[in-house]
């Protein structure tokens, strides 16, 4: 029996099987990306005449958590280019002119594995690199893959339903 009535699907969707978009052009496979959490301030008022001792409730300025996107390091350099972008402008000697094109479109599609086509379309509004990691922590003993690290501030995000 499915989960929904408009719905012939019963299981969820799986949270291995996604891609990332910078303006529009895939990038290389993340293995991992933190959840996508958006907050909205409570604040809270009381007027100077008001009788009751509780608290008014109104909601405030909205909060996007930083995402982070974590890939195995490859060749390429879509990445590290984006962002050590505000690095290297920030580096360079003489004025700054031109305020460099830092903020991309993300998105993250996420496939149904049943039938290997994109259900659910995230997309980041005016993103930007805040931190890059490189690479990953080299040990003599290990047996891993070199990571990079991307930190993304953000603008907000959407969700799209994919048909």
């Amino acid at each position: 029996m499915p989960r929904f009535v408009e719905s012939t699907k019963r299981d969820p969707y799986r949270n291995f099987n996604f891609r990332v978009l910078l303006n529009n052009v895939e990038v290389y496979a993340c293995r991992k990306i933190s959840g996508l959490t958006g907050t909205v301030e409570v604040v809270k008022f009381r007027s100077g005449n008001s009788v009751s001792s509780v608290d008014e409730l109104s909601p405030g300025r909205t909060h996007f958590e930083p995402v982070t996107l974590e890939a195995g390091l490859t060749n390429d350099t879509a990445f590290q280019d984006w962002a050590t972008q505000l690095i290297r402008h920030e580096a360079s000697s003489g004025l700054r002119a031109v305020e460099p094109d830092y903020r991309r479109t993300v998105e993250i599609l996420v496939y149904d594995l049943d039938h290997n086509k994109v259900v659910k379309k995230f997309i980041l509004h005016n993103a930007w690199c805040s931190k890059f990691t490189a690479m990953s922590e080299l040990a003599a003993e290990a047996n891993e893959i070199l990571v990079e690290i991307v930190e993304l501030q953000h603008e907000g995000f959407t969700i799209e339903q994919v048909a």
